[in-house]
């Protein structure tokens, strides 16, 4: 019998500042979540624990403290109904910085963290070697240009050029960037699961990998491509270090079906069945930022027989969620 999957404990709403939707406040999800006929919501805005330095300026103002105002209105869930206070924090692969601590993460009922938000750079994925040699020549040429600038200046107008800006200018580059996004995409999950913190959070509360090995800055067409550059063994290394310490692995409905709708045709898919095989268990959710996003979660019962899930292969504080 096919599992009906009745969770989604990745969201995100007005308090995450990637959300664009100004309807998409704690209440409206959960009149949203209840008429989907979920039985678990799991609310996981965007931040960074404020006890942990080292904070972007993106991340500096999404604290605990912020979070918790959406809690006001957990009190008003329909019945039938039962509400997660969780969150997606931040793993800093190039500083090798967790933006959780232990002390803040007791604030929550479990942890989405991603290793692959790769469109971070020099925070999650370093910039390509190529691009690091092209500022540089623009640093170089600004110092020539204006030799009376303060060091600090000029370090701020070369760092405010894009990759798509540098390679424009700079036509004869070419930084082999698949292989370099797929290998930091690797190495990311790899660093992440040695994290000495998330080990520490694992024995806490649930964890899971939110969105492992989908890249986020790869355009949407082009993802297949890069996830079949990822090799079976890669993954299953991963995946079974994952297992070992009890940390969970997300089935990002909106990050699948943004492959391919065509499970049969779709990496991912392949690279969650490696993490089944490899003894994970999973939560699902939908990643949306919008009210109308959360319907996505209807894709979940079919992730789910496309891979042969069973219960048993559910985290097992989601295993209410599920018949």
């Amino acid at each position: 019998m096919n599992l009906h999957i009745t969770h989604d404990i990745h969201t995100h709403n007005v308090f995450s500042a990637c959300c664009s939707d100004r309807a998409a406040s704690t209440k409206a999800y959960l009149e949203k979540e209840a008429a989907l006929g979920m039985t678990v919501f799991g609310l996981s805005n965007h931040l960074w624990d404020e006890r942990v330095p080292g904070a972007s300026y993106w991340y500096k103002n999404q604290t605990i403290l912020k979070a918790e105002e959406a809690k006001n209105a957990f009190r008003d869930a329909p019945a039938g109904l039962s509400v997660l206070f969780g969150a997606e924090t931040e793993y800093y692969a190039c500083k090798d910085i967790l933006g959780m601590s232990p002390e803040g993460a007791s604030h929550f009922d479990y942890l989405l963290i991603p290793h692959s938000h790769l469109h971070m750079r020099n925070e999650v994925m370093a910039d390509f070697p190529e691009i690091l040699e092209a500022r540089a020549a623009v640093r170089k040429k600004l110092a020539e240009t204006f030799p009376d600038f303060p060091e600090k200046n000029l370090d701020a107008m070369a760092a405010t050029l894009k990759e798509a800006d540098l390679l424009k200018i700079f036509p004869d580059l070419a930084p082999d960037i698949k292989a370099y996004t797929n290998a930091a995409n690797v190495d990311t999950f790899r660093s992440l699961l040695a994290n000495p913190t998330l080990e520490v959070l694992a024995k806490q509360l649930p964890v899971s990998i939110a969105h492992s090995f989908s890249p986020c800055g790869v355009p949407h067409a082009m993802k297949n491509d890069y996830l079949r550059a990822i090799s079976d063994d890669d993954a299953r290394e991963c995946y079974e270090k994952a297992a070992t310490m009890g940390i969970y692995i997300e089935l990002n409905v909106g990050a699948i079906t943004e492959v391919s709708f065509d499970f049969s045709d779709n990496r991912l898919i392949e690279l969650y069945r490696i993490a089944k095989d490899a003894g994970c268990r999973f939560t699902f959710g939908t990643d949306s930022h919008s009210v109308d996003g959360l319907a996505l979660i209807s894709h979940a019962d079919g992730i789910a027989a496309v891979l042969g899930l069973t219960k048993d292969d559910i985290a097992p504080f989601m295993q209410c969620a599920v018949c």
